[in-house]
């Protein structure tokens, strides 16, 4: 039986603290590449806007795998990307100053994107909307980001249906504190308080 290993590299980089979490053995190379690898996108980004967070978060996935990493956790911020074993992550509460959370999620080869609205500039679009924040499941970083970004500014029924016939799964908070999820996830019933 193999000694089980965790090494960990903590940083700042596009205004959020990330943490690489790397648990199949000593892999400080393919940290300290992955660290240099997200702060030369921070570097190069005016923008540390949710779609270059979630680009950063794929490269480091990307480099990880090319070395040989199977168990890992990418958390750049409010982007997470799980590889290997199914661990639990924490969905920050949209009405608390401090980073707690209200809600857990189960996340076996998945990544998850949350987006709050009220740390985003406001326009008239997102004022409009009822949504608190928007917390995506699925496959890729990147096209998270991206529709979290768009789905900031619908209605939460309109937000929701933008799902429809995707592999994605949602978590919405409305300005009046409603939760809402879609099927697949109410089924599954990962979603633990």
């Amino acid at each position: 039986m193999t000694k089980a290993y965790q090494s960990q590299n903590i940083f700042f980089a596009f205004g959020v603290l990330c943490t690489l979490t790397v648990y199949d053995g000593n892999r400080v190379y393919a940290l300290s590449k992955a660290k240099a690898c997200a702060q030369e996108i921070n570097r190069k980004n005016c923008f540390a806007d949710a779609v270059a967070i979630g680009y950063a978060a794929q490269q480091i996935k990307k480099i990880f795998i090319r070395e040989g990493v199977t168990e890992a956790v990418i958390r750049l911020g409010d982007t997470v990307i799980n590889m290997g074993k199914t661990r639990r992550h924490g969905i920050r509460n949209p009405f608390s100053k401090d980073p707690r959370y209200f809600a857990y999620l189960d996340l076996g080869e998945k990544s998850m994107v949350t987006l709050i609205s009220s740390e985003l500039q406001e326009t008239a679009f997102t004022q409009r909307s009822n949504i608190a924040s928007v917390t995506l499941i699925g496959c890729n970083a990147v096209q998270l980001s991206e529709l979290c970004d768009a789905m900031i500014g619908y209605s939460s029924d309109d937000a929701l249906a933008l799902l429809d016939g995707t592999d994605m799964e949602a978590i919405l908070v409305t300005k009046d504190e409603q939760v809402l999820t879609t099927q697949g996830l109410s089924r599954k019933q990962q979603i633990a308080a």
